[in-house]
């Protein structure tokens, strides 16, 4: 008799699924492993393209910013500020800085602008007898006059050899010797003008500098001063009317001059005993000076020969939105008296009559509120010799595109009487 035992049966399938169950784990693992190492690849490699990348750009803006200061320190008018001036700030100025030294170029070059059969020495003499002036060169430095024309002896009634070797500031009136200077100096920066930071929109300060006029040469110069002219000696008896008429003939002495000009700077080589003693005290190679012609203003000089000189009957001026004045124009000086530099950075209303003010002040109102020309009554304006000029003005204000605020007004003023 035999016994069978069945023993149970393990099935196949759920064997072979059982192995395929612990083979797939490590299998799993594996491709989990390959997978992370893979990022971590592409992660390596991406670490790898950027940072070149980054050092490239980091090597353009270092590029850039130490091209940006090469061209700061080349340019006159970024050397005299106090603090550093932003890449659109400075390219600005180099822009500037370009437009004049191409104007200057073609002013001061070497073509004949003037006949093959005229001497130079005649033509000379004609400019000037046009101008109705005389030619002088004023080092930079301490104002020496190193050459003067002729002609300053019927101007001013002093010979050349009395001028020549002497300082412009000894016969400049006190009052005017600050502009002149400001005229003599290297920068272009005059005293109103406002550099804004591109950047910050704030006013940038400078400093003028010392000793670099040669910089700037063929920057133009224009201005008024006051100048001593010689008056003939009279022996006169001491009276009581001329002791009290000591102040206004006092007053009598200086003339306004209208100088303009250009600045120029010459190697020393170029130049005669008197350039080469100035030029040792600026620089050792070269000669940074003024040639300008100066002409006597209509309202200060004398009538000849019966001639009438005619005053003008209409000037212009700009104001700040407050009212001070930021231009005048020359023929101001022959209506009011004053020199435009005296006007600048004043107020109107320190000139007008009390009784105008109302007006005057209610017609600012309106032409900061409208786009249309405003017209003023008659009112009195105070001239330098402390009487009043009667005036009617033709107002209307200048708007900015961009920001629509009133930047400006500009004045047309109109002599009555």
């Amino acid at each position: 008799m035999s016994l069978s035992i069945e023993l149970p049966r393990k099935r196949k399938g759920s064997m072979d699924n059982q192995d395929s169950k612990s083979a797939s784990i490590p299998d799993a693992d594996m491709e989990d492993d390959q997978d992370g190492s893979d990022g971590d690849d592409q992660h390596v490699k991406m670490k790898c393209i950027r940072e070149p990348h980054s050092q490239i750009e980091k090597r353009r803006r270092d590029k850039m910013n130490n091209l940006i200061d090469k061209l700061s320190a080349m340019i006159p008018t970024c050397n005299p500020m106090s603090r550093k001036l932003d890449k659109l700030t400075v390219l600005r100025m180099a822009v500037q800085h370009l437009k004049s030294l191409k104007g200057s170029a073609s002013s001061f070059s070497e073509a004949s602008y003037k006949p093959s059969f005229l001497p130079n020495e005649d033509l000379k003499h004609l400019i000037l007898k046009a101008a109705d002036g005389f030619l002088f060169v004023v080092g930079c430095d301490r104002g020496k006059i190193v050459f003067v024309s002729e002609s300053v002896t019927k101007i001013l009634n002093y010979s050349r050899a009395e001028l020549i070797g002497q300082s412009l500031f000894d016969y400049i009136h006190p009052k005017d010797m600050g502009k002149v200077k400001e005229q003599l100096s290297a920068s272009e920066l005059y005293p109103r003008e406002r550099l804004i930071d591109a950047k910050t929109g704030l006013q940038v300060q400078a400093d003028l500098p010392v000793g670099g006029a040669r910089l700037c040469s063929g920057a133009r110069r224009s201005f008024f001063c006051r100048m001593k002219y010689n008056k003939i000696s009279v022996k006169v008896e001491e009276t009581e009317f001329q002791a009290t008429s000591s102040k206004k003939k006092e007053s009598q002495k200086y003339c306004t001059v209208h100088c303009s000009g250009y600045m120029r700077s010459w190697p020393t080589s170029q130049l005669g005993a008197e350039g080469e003693g100035e030029a040792d005290k600026q620089d050792g190679s070269h000669f940074s000076c003024l040639v300008a012609v100066g002409r006597v203003h209509s309202h200060s000089s004398p009538q000849v020969n019966g001639e009438v000189r005619v005053k003008p009957t209409e000037f212009t001026t700009r104001h700040a939105v407050d009212g001070k004045f930021t231009f005048v124009d020359q023929r101001a000086t022959t209506i009011l008296g004053y020199l435009p530099q005296e006007l600048l950075g004043t107020s109107c209303y320190e000139y007008f009559h009390q009784d105008d003010l109302p007006h005057l002040a209610e017609r600012h109102r309106k032409v900061l509120r409208s786009k249309e020309k405003i017209e003023t009554n008659f009112y009195k304006f105070k001239t330098k010799s402390g009487s009043f000029v009667t005036l009617q003005s033709q107002w209307f204000s200048f708007v900015n595109p961009w920001t629509k605020e009133v930047e400006y007004i500009v004045s047309t003023n109109t002599v009555i009487s």
